[in-house]
């Protein structure tokens, strides 16, 4: 399941995060790891998704959106 973070409505596109159990390199810009209650780590990866419903996968895994959008910039 993803939760969309921001919509872009000139562009038509919205950007989605979805959790990953996959932290075994830590954040691709940080190096971070966030963690559940229970401790378990987790990073999310990103999607932007069009109106048209074309899925456009950002390369990494990140802890936060800042450091998706300082990688990617």
């Amino acid at each position: 399941m993803s939760a969309c973070i921001s919509r872009d409505p000139f562009a038509r596109t919205e950007l989605h995060r979805q959790i990953t159990l996959d932290a075994s390199g830590g954040c691709t810009w940080c190096g971070n790891v966030r963690r559940t209650n229970t401790g378990r780590p987790y990073l999310y990866v990103y999607n932007q998704v069009s109106d048209g419903g074309r899925v456009s996968h950002i390369p990494g895994h990140f802890c936060s959106i800042d450091c998706m959008r300082s990688y990617n910039t």
